[in-house]
């Protein structure tokens, strides 16, 4: 189910990926009851594209500027839970675009072995930031957008929408696309976060 599409990124859930720097126009939020939400996607014409399990691993370089800056550095493994097949990425995010959704300019490729990506950057003097960010993701496509259902560790039920675009492209039109669907899901931009799912494991383990 899982296949690498393009040079850029490792997306299970979608096909034809441009082999050029790409925006992923995007938004998060917390949710209550995830089948629920799974059935009125299903209604709106989403059909299920993939099951996975993503493992991720950020870093940082010893002055910490990748995330004062706003940036990320991932190494991602995923597994298939249909083939039990594994893949793994390296991926740089850049700074967020709006105050209202996630969209970034994002660049990624596959790697051979995440355990080896990871051993060589930690060599080139970059620092793992705990926690690892572990999901089982359940993915939904419908024309250009994807649906994604995740159950993350320690936290928590999530839905991510998500378009991705070429750099030359609007994003605000990808943006009120999303808007439209999650608003039909009975939600508003105001229910979403811009937090990382790593952000909120490291607030929840300072609260704890």
């Amino acid at each position: 189910m899982s296949k690498w599409n393009g040079s850029l990124r490792f997306v299970p859930r979608r096909s034809g990926r441009m082999e050029a720097a790409v925006i992923e126009v995007e938004i998060k939020l917390l949710i209550d009851h995830k089948e629920i939400v799974e059935e009125n996607l299903v209604k709106m014409g989403f059909s299920k594209s993939g099951l996975a399990c993503e493992e991720d691993i950020y870093f940082d370089n010893n002055s910490r500027q990748i995330r004062k800056s706003g940036e990320a550095l991932r190494v991602r493994k995923v597994t298939d839970l249909l083939s039990g097949k594994s893949n793994a990425a390296i991926t740089y995010k850049g700074r967020k675009m709006d105050s209202i959704s996630m969209s970034r300019k994002e660049l990624e490729t596959g790697v051979a072995d995440a355990e080896v990506c990871v051993r060589i950057l930690e060599a080139l003097g970059f620092q793992i930031i705990p926690p690892k960010v572990v999901k089982i993701r359940q993915t939904y496509t419908f024309e250009q957008m994807t649906a994604c259902i995740d159950r993350v560790q320690d936290l928590g039920d999530f839905l991510e929408l998500e378009i991705v675009i070429p750099e030359e492209e609007s994003k605000d039109n990808a943006l009120r696309k999303i808007e439209k669907v999650l608003q039909k899901l009975g939600y508003s931009l105001s229910d979403t976060t811009r937090n990382s799912y790593l952000s909120m494991l490291q607030h929840a383990e300072d609260e704890a």
